[in-house]
């Protein structure tokens, strides 16, 4: 009998063991964006920080504007097919935002893992430039 839970538990152990690396890597998510998440920006925005929960590839990161134009601050295909992985990232913006409105950053961001095994997001945070 103790030679066949044995059996068992080392059958268990084979199957669930390779899944703890994967498991042991969360998927991303963005924990902190400054400008900060919905926040209210009185003062000219210059740079935009991203932060995520793990290390991610970022492959995409734009800022839409009230009017829907897209300024892109980070793209892998203007990067030699490169992402740039870190858990936080910065980007300047070629000239700082002033005009009043909504606006978005859109970023697509990756996890690799070794076994693998991958999770990806794309999503954004929002902000709201005041009239100054």
């Amino acid at each position: 009998m103790k030679s066949r839970f044995l059996m068992t538990a080392a059958a268990l152990f084979a199957i669930v063991a390779p899944l703890a690396p994967a498991m042991a890597q969360p998927a991303p998510e963005l924990v902190f964006a400054l400008p900060v998440t919905d926040g209210m920006e009185s003062e000219p925005v210059s740079n935009v920080q991203l932060t995520f929960n793990t290390n991610v590839t970022i492959s995409h990161v734009d800022i839409e504007t009230p009017d829907g134009v897209k300024l892109v601050l980070f793209d892998v295909m203007a990067n030699d097919g490169e992402g740039q992985t870190s858990m936080v990232f910065s980007f300047d913006l070629p000239v700082p935002i002033v005009a009043p409105g909504q606006y978005f950053i859109n970023y697509v961001a990756e996890v690799n893992r070794k076994d693998g095994t991958s999770d990806s997001v794309s999503a954004h945070s929002s902000f709201t430039m005041l009239e100054q």
